[in-house]
C-alpha cells in the first residue's frame, strides 16, 4: 500500500507540474500578443500624422434632430 501511495503522490506531482508549465506558457504567449499589439508607432508614420493638421470635430451628442433632418436623413 506504501507503493501505491508513493506513486500517486508522484502522479499527483506531475499533474500539477503539467498544469503549472501549460500556464506559464499561456502566459508568456499572451504577453508576446500584448507587446507586439503595443509596438510603437513608425517614424515615418509619425511624421506623416504630424503633417496633416488636427481638427476637433465635436459632435453635440445633446442636439436631437428635427422630424424632416431624420425622415430625409439629413
Amino acid at each position: 500500500m506504501a507503493k501505491n501511495k508513493q506513486q500517486k503522490k508522484k502522479d499527483r506531482e506531475k499533474r500539477v507540474a503539467k498544469k503549472k508549465h501549460l500556464e506559464d506558457m499561456k502566459k508568456k504567449t499572451q504577453e508576446k500578443t500584448d507587446q507586439e499589439s503595443k509596438k510603437s508607432i513608425p517614424a515615418r508614420s509619425k511624421i506623416m500624422q504630424s503633417a496633416v493638421p488636427q481638427t476637433n470635430n465635436v459632435v453635440n451628442a445633446n442636439k436631437k434632430s428635427t422630424f424632416t433632418q431624420r425622415r430625409t436623413g439629413g
